[in-house]
């Protein structure tokens, strides 16, 4: 009976802190089809680029070079897993749930001039750590 590989912690240190995604960055990224195309196969798992490539249909390398932005962004974080016999693999998950954008005036019904924020804002869901 095989058993399942072990996952590593990730590699940066949590106890410095979460650290934050740009929304603007985060925007410009997603404004790309092949990063839109690595978010959607990541999904909820934590998947190697080799499987990220044939879920997106894909080259590796535009894999490479899409998840080396996002990780750089805060977007996806690099873990690595230690098969049965001893390999250690790469795997990539995303380090946020999802994201609201919200654009528009939203004082400009009472009447009140509005903020930049209250113009347009993101907000990003950042999973919750499972006691």
């Amino acid at each position: 009976m095989a058993t399942p590989p072990t996952t590593l912690p990730p590699s940066h240190d949590e106890a410095a802190g979460e650290e934050s995604v740009d929304p603007e960055q985060l925007l410009r990224l997603l404004g790309d089809e092949y990063t839109r195309a690595v978010v959607d196969a990541l999904g909820g798992e934590s998947l190697p680029a080799r499987e990220i490539a044939a879920r997106a249909d894909i080259s590796r390398p535009t894999v490479y070079r899409r998840l080396d932005r996002l990780e750089t962004a805060g977007v996806v974080e690099p873990t690595m897993t230690v098969d049965p016999d001893g390999h250690h693999r790469q795997a990539f998950e995303l380090t946020i749930d999802g994201f609201d954008i919200h654009l528009g005036d939203t004082a400009a019904a009472s009447g009140e001039s509005p903020t930049a924020e209250e113009q347009a804002s993101i907000t990003l869901s950042v999973p919750s750590e499972s006691p």
